[in-house]
């Protein structure tokens, strides 16, 4: 289990700052060019190999693993989660894998159901629920590196954020047995997270945000699978009139190919707000207080009585119910996961580099 030294670093951790590019401010623009390639085509060079991880419905995913020159079980390695419609080549994935493999870190960057390289491995979808995927991915890292002395981070990006809170919050509160190698996880880093999934659906209902919704939607429905498109009732979905919003997709879609109800059945079950008090791994939630696609407000029962700490760090607070180490930051800026910088490169990709190191080296107490 992790040391006490260690579960407070979380709070100690100084997050760089956050200085927007002067030109290119609001959470839309911050959102929409930061999504920009950047050195995404550029990956750092390592020892690269793709493992297929089976799962117990008869999908699999794909994830790959990505080991530095000289790499040691004690460098530690890091699960990578992508978002609603990423995969492992996104390029905040592979900007995250250079950063990274400069340190030395070892990187697992993991293809969801239906995304990137796993979509031909699988009948079903991801959505923000799956939490039993990422248990399985950190059960096969765990087997990989079997050395008990060998520290596993994870980072997830927006719904994979809300993935790896949800697990972290479900094996601490039992819903899910501590998969092997659970005591080697953490720090855990989820950025934009969508944690309250009916809030964020409740805000993608605005006018302003067709743009979004009409984008996600394109580009899930683009995505599909063959074995997913041969699926009868996926069939029956199609003859429908076409979702117009992400809520309609939800429940049109998302929803009765995931067994729920409704997609209010779906968003009660699967935000990660509900389990956020039970994770008991050191864990930093990163967001932005112009975030067009996570409303700010949906953060709000963490953000009580929370003080500005400076400019870039408006709020930063530990939820430390119960002595659980978790830590929220909102920056003043950003959007979602745009975090553009003056020189144009991404805040987040400092902050990743930043985040593992030093919580690597205070786990091996360097």
């Amino acid at each position: 289990m992790l040391d006490g030294n260690f579960a407070r670093w979380i709070h100690e951790f100084e997050i760089p700052a956050f200085v927007p590019h002067r030109f290119l401010r609001g959470g839309h623009l911050q959102t929409l060019l930061g999504a920009r390639p950047g050195d995404a085509l550029r990956p750092f060079e390592a020892s690269h190999r793709r493992h297929i991880i089976p799962l117990s419905d008869g999908d699999a995913l794909a994830m790959h693993d990505d080991e530095p020159a000289g790499w040691t079980p004690r460098n530690g390695s890091v699960l990578m989660i992508h978002g609603i419609c990423g995969c492992h080549a996104a390029p905040y994935m592979v900007r995250f894998q250079r950063r990274l493999g400069q340190l030395g870190i070892r990187t697992f960057r993991l293809d969801m159901r239906g995304c990137g390289d796993s979509a031909a491995l699988c009948r079903s979808i991801t959505h923000a629920g799956r939490s039993e995927d990422v248990l399985a991915a950190i059960e096969f890292i765990a087997s990989v590196v079997n050395d008990s002395a060998s520290p596993i981070g994870a980072v997830g990006v927006s719904l994979g954020g809300n993935q790896l809170l949800l697990t972290a919050g479900r094996v601490g509160n039992g819903v899910h047995a501590a998969p092997s190698g659970w005591d080697r996880v953490g720090p855990i880093l989820a950025i934009a997270p969508p944690l309250d999934l009916q809030r964020c659906s409740d805000a993608m209902q605005s006018a302003r945000l067709r743009f979004y919704n009409w984008y996600f939607i394109k580009h899930l429905l683009r995505r599909a699978s063959p074995q997913l498109r041969s699926r009868e009732d996926y069939q029956e979905m199609l003859r429908q009139p076409r979702p117009r919003t992400l809520r309609q997709f939800d429940r049109k879609i998302t929803a009765p190919l995931a067994g729920f109800e409704s997609e209010t059945d779906y968003y009660g079950q699967s935000s990660a707000a509900s389990v956020v008090g039970d994770i008991a791994v050191p864990t930093l939630i990163v967001t932005s207080s112009d975030d067009p696609l996570v409303p700010v407000e949906s953060f709000s029962p963490y953000l009580a009585g929370t003080d500005g700490v400076g400019r870039h760090d408006a709020k930063s607070r530990g939820v430390e119910d119960g002595g659980r180490p978790v830590r929220l930051h909102v920056s003043n800026g950003g959007g979602h996961h745009g975090f553009l910088k003056r020189d144009r490169t991404s805040w987040s990709d400092d902050l990743v580099s930043a985040f593992f190191a030093g919580a690597f080296a205070a786990r091996s107490g360097g």
